[in-house]
């Protein structure tokens, strides 16, 4: 009977063919509208992937990285006084207008290392060397955004805030979320480019000891010192958050996202239902032979669940080749993980089952005497 039910589905290329294609498109657009939330959400924390340190301690009242809450350079001090600190290096970070000697103009995000290990650096770093930003004026480039400012090269130089600075090196790191480029240098280097202010301190890196709990590590600084210890995925998501709760992104995504699933659940109800329709006859004479109604049910589900299957994989192969021919650091923010896969998969079964449902009903309420009319 099964055989008989994907026979009479196949049979009929037209409205299987509408059906698989419906569906694929729809899995192709909720995966594409998932994965740009998903890349744009990434790009708002690239920047503390870039650093590479597994515990940030930032103030109390600091949502984000890039809201951050500026606190005294000797709060370092304080946080390398808990037990279980290994290491704990300052990291300022302050927008600041730069000017080329064109008349160009940017905003840029100045971010200051600790001036003895330059912890936080990024690691692909393509030109230049860290070595260099000993010297006065040296700054480091993303080479991401730097297009915004007629990408300067190793040697060049421009102005921050009337300091005259020259590119000592140029790093390759992810693209964020803000369109501004990044400029590495030194602590002491960032608080003379920038206006004299008591406080500049917004992040402190900290290494735990070998074998420590950061989790543990987290609370004990934050009761030895009043500030917030976060772990780097605990900081991740809290700026993943900040932005998701402060931009329009997931209102206007959510909203393709309901229209594609109104219009999915349409196209394969319609389609479904009118291909059970085409096939009245054939469900009449199954009743008519003593086929009972659960089992119609079950022909009526393995037809819907089928196509369903067949859609997804399709849909779900096409957005895994998008992803793959999207080159790193593009316009385009992508990024799918297993969790959008799964959200799709649900929801197709939702179409179907739905679909299934209609089509059920139908074949319920036939009359076998059906078969017998001309």
């Amino acid at each position: 009977m099964y055989q008989i039910a994907l026979k009479m589905l196949f049979g009929d290329r037209a409205k299987f063919l509408t059906l698989v294609v419906g569906l694929t498109f729809t899995v192709l657009l909720l995966s594409q509208q998932g994965s740009l939330f998903c890349g744009l959400m990434l790009r708002t924390a690239s920047s503390i992937f870039e650093t590479g340190a597994s515990i940030w301690v930032v103030d109390p009242q600091a949502s984000s990285f890039n809201e951050v809450v500026e606190m005294k350079l000797s709060e370092v001090l304080r946080i390398r006084s808990v037990q279980g600190v290994k290491q704990a290096v300052p990291m300022t970070y302050s927008g600041s207008f730069a000017q080329a000697d064109d008349g160009t103009t940017t905003v840029t995000q100045i971010v200051g290392l600790d001036d003895e290990t330059l912890v936080g650096r990024p690691a692909n770093l393509i030109e230049g060397s860290y070595e260099a930003l000993n010297s006065p004026g040296a700054i480091i480039i993303s080479k991401a955004r730097s297009d915004r400012f007629g990408s300067p090269g190793l040697g060049d130089s421009f102005e921050i805030n009337n300091h005259r600075v020259h590119v000592a090196g140029i790093v390759d790191t992810k693209k964020t979320f803000s369109p501004f480029p990044m400029v590495y240098t030194t602590v002491s280097q960032a608080s003379a480019l920038l206006p004299e202010k008591n406080k500049m301190l917004a992040f402190t890196l900290v290494e735990p000891e070998a074998g420590e709990d950061e989790e543990v590590l987290c609370q004990r600084i934050n009761a030895q010192t009043g500030l917030k210890a976060l772990r780097m995925w605990d900081f991740v998501w809290m700026t993943m958050k900040f932005w998701a709760a402060n931009t329009g992104i997931p209102f206007n995504l959510g909203i393709n996202v309901v229209m594609v699933i109104i219009i999915g659940t349409v196209i394969c109800a319609q389609t479904l239902y009118a291909f059970m329709l085409e096939n009245v006859r054939h469900f009449g004479t199954f009743k008519a032979v003593g086929i009972e109604n659960a089992k119609l049910a079950r022909l009526v589900l393995l037809q819907s669940l089928t196509v369903g299957l067949i859609g997804h994989g399709i849909g779900t192969g096409l957005m895994a080749l998008i992803g793959l021919l999207n080159p790193a650091n593009s316009p385009l923010a992508f990024y799918t993980p297993p969790h959008v896969v799964g959200i799709t998969f649900v929801l197709v079964l939702g179409f179907c089952l739905f679909a299934a449902l209609l089509s059920i009903v139908r074949v319920i309420k036939i009359d076998p005497a059906i078969v017998f009319r001309g």
